[in-house]
């Protein structure tokens, strides 16, 4: 039901309303009225039929919708080059309008290079004046307590002492003081099981942009390549520009300026802030470096709502890509993002048991003799 059944001016209007799902009055019958019935006998007739076969709701999903998904910088920044090369392929004109939209181009680059820039130097400054110092202590702390606790060490390659196997004494640990005690006690990987929660969570954000990268390179990759230089074939719709091929130039100016640099940044600040919260020498500034460190990935967004002018917000959105993908129930279709957080379980697991180097040779001989002395300070006075 809708318009159709009713009156129309022109057919078009009608055609256009019904689509829109909205009523006309008018005077003359509209002409899609003949060709709607048909369609929609057709389907009723094969929903009919899918009902009485005992079919459940596992159809096919066909993705024919456009794809507008600007949530950060570098989408606002691959959208807008997308409708500027679209328009100028569709209008073949030279003038202001083009000297706007290569102003437009380079401003928004340029908004993208400090994203880029201000992340790394955070990231530099952050392994030379917070990391490796807090790498330092928690290397000196441990190495007093393992010279302390057993009676017989030696040196690892970070020149700190390590206990030898069958020479820990327990009772050491009521001679040390209790800010040694709470230093050493606190240390993240006295608690694997929390060290590694609080990875998990960090690994998870990272992952989060890791994907977002990927997905933004392969939507542009592929696209029908068409053209040379840096064009795009693309056709007006009503609500903006549909790109549905774009040149190989294009292509490569993604890789180079955009996926690859983004996915790098991500792998280091991962590394960086899995190192910083494993060298952290107190269970709440665990918590509190986690959430500095997060502001770091989220910065392009910071960005995206605070920097960007509206108006390229508006074009990005309007630069389109369709899909017309169709997605076939299976479990990998329903389980397929999964695959990241059991890749994030992984990571943490090989980071914390085999690939940190805070701490290296750690013994895990702390968690047996400050257990207690945690239960002590924790429990209420």
């Amino acid at each position: 039901r809708g318009c159709c059944s009713l009156f129309c001016r022109e057919p078009s209007v009608c055609c256009r309303i019904c689509k829109l799902h909205r009523c006309m009055r008018s005077r003359s019958r509209c002409a899609c009225n003949m060709k709607s019935k048909p369609v929609e006998r057709d389907a009723r007739e094969k929903r009919h039929a899918d009902d009485d076969s005992g079919s459940d709701d596992d159809h096919h999903v066909e993705e024919t919708e456009q794809l507008c998904e600007n949530e950060d910088i570098y989408d606002v920044f691959i959208g807008c080059l997308l409708y500027d090369l679209a328009r100028y392929g569709m209008n073949k004109s030279r003038g202001r309008g083009n000297c706007r939209r290569f102003f437009r181009a380079f401003a928004v680059f340029l908004v993208m290079l400090l994203n880029m820039g201000v992340q790394v130097y955070i990231i530099f400054h952050v392994q030379r004046f917070v990391s490796s110092w807090a790498v330092g202590e928690a290397r000196s702390a441990y190495s007093d307590y393992e010279e302390h606790m057993y009676s017989s060490s030696h040196l690892n390659k970070n020149g700190m002492h390590r206990g030898n196997a069958g020479a820990f004494l327990p009772a050491n640990f009521a001679t040390l003081s209790d800010e040694e005690k709470k230093v050493v006690c606190q240390t993240p990987l006295s608690q694997p099981a929390f060290l590694m929660v609080m990875l998990g969570v960090w690994t998870l954000n990272n992952f989060g942009e890791l994907k977002l990268s990927f997905l933004q390179g392969y939507r542009v990759l592929r696209l029908p390549t068409s053209g040379r230089g840096l064009s795009a074939d693309a056709e007006a719709t009503e609500d903006g520009v549909q790109i549905n091929g774009v040149s190989m130039g294009m292509k490569i100016l993604t890789l180079v300026c955009v996926t690859i640099p983004r996915i790098l940044v991500t792998v280091v600040l991962l590394w960086l802030g899995c190192r910083w919260l494993t060298a952290t020498q107190s269970f709440a500034d665990v918590i509190l470096n986690a959430l500095a460190l997060g502001f770091l990935v989220d910065l392009n967004s910071l960005l995206y709502r605070t920097v960007m002018p509206r108006r390229d917000l508006v074009d990005a959105q309007k630069t389109c890509v369709a899909k017309n993908e169709k997605l076939e129930p299976s479990i990998w279709a329903y389980s397929a993002d999964l695959v990241w957080f059991v890749l994030a379980v992984v990571w943490v697991w090989l980071y914390v048991f085999h690939l940190q180097m805070v701490l290296n040779e750690y013994n895990y001989d702390v968690a047996s003799v400050c257990n207690p002395f945690l239960d002590v300070m924790a429990a209420p006075r």
